[in-house]
């Protein structure tokens, strides 16, 4: 009985001293991460969007940095439409977004790029009915090494790394998506804010030629209904700059939404539309190059070749799967005081399938990756052509508005002159005046077709036309490559 105690008590320490080894193992091979808490708050997240300000002192730092020389004077007098897509750039939260995805992308690179673990099994075993000579203890340990054939791993990493250059090129859109719905939004806001200075102008014209006719009626030299026509008039004009005031207010809360900011944060802020002045003729255009540009280089179009490339690396992971990988099992057991060392092989039998439906998956994602290409790239060829359309239609049409203002102005220099000399009455003059001021309306209505259109055909090509800005180099800058795609996908033949 004492010697099968002893045998008992070697054993038992035999199975504790082997449970310690393993847990000592698992504690050394783990990692460092741990978890840190980071608690999101409605209230507070709302409390730092409204305290936001186009004069701190961080968004200044953002902007030298954009820029790449000090910027004394801050805030501008003045904020160009770069200085205010620099904000938004600094500011929005669909930037934040288009990051997190692509860290998200970038994490799953490192994931696809890690090689899978060996298992550690322990198997103790204890004999009840043991002769009393042997130890009733059965001690196993073995070790499971997998080994991954077919390249497996590399087609892995190699979509990992595809997909994680298409998040890249997702943030890149997303800058300049950003930057279009600036412009858009400053566009709008500019021609609001004109639109009520020419009406004012037109409200004053029209109310001094009202005074005009009354005095006339009161002389009895007109009749009643011409007082009522500049009456009628003089309130068409009053609404107009009623409803142009209701779109300024309107305008102003696009604005700020667009470059991330509250509404308040846009009070007593001055703005630089110089830019606006500045439209490029149409027939100066290289229009091919333009055309060849956003149908090749986009980065939505980049990204598509990338994920294309992606699905093909998927589908050379699948058909790799249809080859097992393979198990090595080193072992060692001390059966009853006996050492046992083995060694094992394992596979799995591709006998009932051989990994025809995922790689019929692969395939078909393959095919709808390429379809996706070919609509993108017709929608572009349709957004191009039509945008370049509508800025030659809106350019003659501003051109010819400009010439009837002109007209009108040199009328209306005549009339002054007239007026002076005693030549002819008031009431000309401002019917005149009048006239001058719906020319002028007209022309910003064109101008403002104009650079929509402008505006339009950049976003096709996704890139300024000519002059490169700080905004859009920040854009180029705003998420540098990390991994080199697995290979070019331009030159992939997509019907193969």
């Amino acid at each position: 009985m004492a010697a099968m105690a002893k045998m008992v008590k070697t054993g038992s320490e035999f199975v504790m001293r082997s449970l310690a080894a393993s847990a000592l193992l698992s504690i050394g091979l783990s990692g460092c991460a741990s978890y840190h808490p980071k608690p999101l708050s409605a209230p507070a997240n709302a409390a730092r969007f409204s305290k936001r300000s186009l004069d701190s002192a961080v968004l200044h730092a953002f902007i030298q940095t954009q820029r790449g020389h000090p910027v004394t004077a801050w805030p501008p007098k003045a904020w160009t439409l770069d200085d205010l897509t620099l904000a938004a750039l600094h500011y929005h939260p669909e930037l934040a977004l288009a990051r997190a995805h692509w860290a998200n992308a970038r994490a799953k690179a490192i994931t696809a790029g890690a090689y899978p673990n060996p298992t550690l099994q322990f198997l103790p075993q204890y004999a009840t009915n043991a002769d009393a000579a042997i130890s009733p203890w059965t001690i196993g340990l073995s070790v499971n090494i997998p080994i991954l054939t077919a390249d497996k791993r590399s087609y892995r990493i190699a979509e990992a790394l595809d997909k994680a250059e298409a998040a890249r090129l997702d943030v890149v859109q997303t800058a300049w998506q950003i930057r279009s719905h600036v412009r858009k939004s400053w566009l709008k806001f500019y021609a609001a804010q004109r639109r009520v200075t020419l009406l004012n102008n037109q409200v004053q014209d029209a109310s001094a030629l009202l005074d005009a006719f009354r005095q006339q009626l009161d002389a009895g030299q007109i009749s009643q209904r011409q007082v009522i026509q500049a009456r009628l008039r003089l309130r068409n004009a009053q609404l107009n700059r009623a409803d142009a005031k209701a779109i300024e207010r309107h305008a102003r809360a696009t604005l700020a939404g667009a470059v991330a900011v509250p509404v308040t944060a846009l009070r007593g802020i001055h703005f630089d539309y110089a830019a606006v002045r500045k439209l490029p003729a149409p027939k100066k255009m290289p229009t091919a190059r333009f055309k060849t540009y956003a149908l090749t280089q986009r980065p939505d179009i980049r990204a598509a070749l990338v994920r294309y490339a992606a699905s093909a690396q998927a589908l050379k992971l699948e058909i790799a799967h249809q080859y097992p990988n393979i198990q090595i099992g080193p072992g060692y057991k001390w059966d009853q005081g006996v050492h046992r060392w083995s060694i094992g092989f394992s596979l799995g039998l591709p006998i009932f399938n051989q990994n025809q439906g995922p790689i019929a998956q692969a395939r078909a994602q393959r095919e709808k990756q390429a379809a996706q290409f070919r609509v993108l790239q017709e929608h572009i060829t349709t957004q191009f052509n039509s945008a370049m359309a509508a800025y030659q239609a809106s350019s003659h049409q501003l051109k010819l508005a400009q010439y009837l203002l002109k007209a009108s102005q040199i009328r209306l220099a005549s009339a002054r002159a007239s007026y002076q000399a005693g030549e002819t009455n008031r009431v000309n003059l401002l019917r005149i005046q009048l006239e001058t001021q719906g020319y002028r309306l007209a022309v910003l209505k064109t101008q403002v077709q104009a650079e929509r259109a402008l505006a339009t055909l950049e976003d096709a090509l996704e890139h300024p036309l000519y002059q490169p800005t700080a905004a859009s180099r920040a854009i180029e800058k705003i998420a540098p490559p990390v991994h080199t795609p697995s290979h070019d996908p331009s030159t992939e033949a997509f019907s193969s």
